[in-house]
Order: C-alpha cells, then sequence, then structure tokens
C-alpha cells in the first residue's frame, strides 16, 4: 500500500472494526471488503468503513477515482442478517439501521469521485444494492448477480425498488426483485447493471484499468459529470425511499419475513 494511505488505513481499521480496508496508488484508491469468512456481508461497521474510506478519499486531491472489491469468494452475499434479525422486531432501532445503510450507500452514490464496483464470484441483495450505486461495474464471467429477498419473503430495505427500475428498467427490475433469480454477467452487461464482462481473474485489473482512464480526466469535470448524471436521473429518488420506509418497516415485522429469516439460517426453503 502506498505510504500516503497509511494514516487513512487506520482510521477505516477503527471505523470499520477491521471489516474493511484501502489502498491504492498513484491517483486511484481502493476499498475493499474485507470479511471474507461472512463473504463480505455488510454490517453497520462495513458501511462506517465505506464511508470513512470515501471521505479519506476526498480530501486527497490527487485522488481522481476509486475501485471498491470484495475479499475472498464473493463481492458481496448481502447485508448481514444476523444484524438484520437483532433489530426488525424494533421498528425505531431497524428505522435506525436503515439511515445507517442508506447514508452509506449515498456516500458512495453521492461522492464526487467516480466509483467502479469489481464484482466477482456473486453479488445478492445488499451487495447487488451496492452496485447500483457505483457509477461503473466490471463483472467477472461466471459472476452471479441477484436479489434474493422475494426467496425468503423479505423486502429490499436499500433502495432496489427505488433505483432498480431506473437503472435496468420497470419490467426487468420488477422480475429482479419479485423473482429473486439471478441474472448471467451477459445479462447484466445488457440491462446496464455492468459495463463489461472479463474473466473471472481478471476483474480487479480490469477495474483499476478503467480508473486509470478515468484518472487521467480533470476530477472537477468528472465530478460534475456525475452530479449531473445522478441528478438527472434520480432527482425523485430521495422521496420515492421515504415512501418506501413504513413499507419496509411493516412488511419486516411481518410473519411471512421471520419465516423467512428462520429459513435462511437453517438453509430450507421458507412455507408461506
Amino acid at each position: 500500500m502506498n505510504e500516503r494511505f497509511t494514516d487513512l488505513a487506520g482510521e477505516v481499521e477503527r471505523a470499520s472494526a477491521g471489516t474493511v480496508r484501502v489502498g491504492g496508488a498513484e491517483k486511484v484508491g481502493e476499498i475493499v471488503l474485507a470479511r471474507p469468512a461472512k463473504l463480505n456481508a455488510i454490517n453497520s461497521d462495513v458501511l462506517a468503513g465505506v464511508v470513512a474510506a470515501l471521505a479519506g478519499f476526498e480530501e486527497r486531491p490527487e485522488l481522481r477515482a476509486v475501485v471498491i472489491r470484495g475479499e475472498g469468494r464473493c463481492f458481496s452475499a448481502g447485508g448481514d442478517l444476523a444484524e438484520v434479525k437483532e433489530l426488525v422486531r424494533d421498528p425505531v432501532r431497524y428505522s435506525e439501521f436503515l439511515d445507517r445503510w442508506h447514508a452509506g450507500l449515498a456516500a458512495v452514490e453521492n461522492s464526487p469521485l467516480p466509483v467502479i464496483a469489481a464484482v466477482h464470484g456473486f453479488a445478492f441483495a445488499g451487495g447487488l444494492e451496492l452496485i447500483q450505486v457505483c457509477d461503473l461495474a466490471v463483472v467477472g464471467d461466471s459472476t452471479r448477480i441477484g436479489d434474493q429477498h422475494a426467496k425468503f419473503g423479505l423486502f429490499p430495505a436499500g433502495g432496489s425498488t427505488q433505483r432498480l427500475p431506473r437503472l435496468v428498467g420497470r419490467r426487468a427490475a420488477s422480475w429482479m426483485l419479485m423473482s429473486g433469480e439471478a441474472v448471467t454477467p451477459a445479462e447484466a452487461v445488457a440491462l446496464g447493471l455492468a459495463n463489461r464482462v472479463v474473466p473471472e481473474g481478471e476483474v480487479v485489473a480490469e477495474a483499476h484499468r478503467m480508473a486509470e482512464v478515468l484518472a487521467s480526466r480533470s476530477r472537477g469535470a468528472t465530478a460534475a459529470i456525475k452530479r449531473a448524471v445522478r441528478a438527472g436521473a434520480e432527482r425523485v429518488l430521495s422521496d420515492a425511499i421515504a415512501i418506501e420506509r413504513p413499507i419496509v418497516l411493516s412488511h419486516m415485522a411481518s410473519d411471512d419475513a421471520q419465516a423467512g429469516i428462520a429459513a435462511f439460517e437453517a438453509r430450507t426453503e421458507p412455507r408461506f
């Protein structure tokens, strides 16, 4: 790791309780989801680490782009069910958790730096939500991407009901969210979830290659373009997510959601 990231690495380590690492070189920063034993499941610590990492990168004027990737077998298996299970029966605490989740995703989405997702293995549920807020994505040729909430009677509470239709279209998003079926790498590109497919072992290198291209451009111009693209495409997103909140709180307290959590933990098919 370049020495100029040493201080930031310590900050991110503390903020994330060791679940996120940072690195990089020259004009490109890297954020690593580092919970391989948990398939990089995203919890509050991970979100805090991503926020801290981006804040640190944004303070460095020489930084022009960021790559985010997962360590181990996959990009991310999704949100950490263990954390959700403890909070979901308490509407106040669960709503506070959703605030943290949305703040973490917004930090990526609203960063002036372009963020490239390097996606290998698989990315489900919360992992898909993280991909959606990145500006660009590279996927491996055997990677699978999808939202599995519906398979367990759960609700995709990280904004997918609002972001995904804007990204891939209403019909494609409705199928992905209601069926829980994953898409292939080729389908991900065709739908607009990813920019390109490369061999699985070349995902990170390709993401960094793309980042280097962006790093050769004006930081100010890139930030302005990103801001304009986001503002035009999602000008009512915050209102839409606010509408989503009471729906989430009501559903996640339901018997179906609890049955889904129990089935997920038991690795059985839920019965609704």
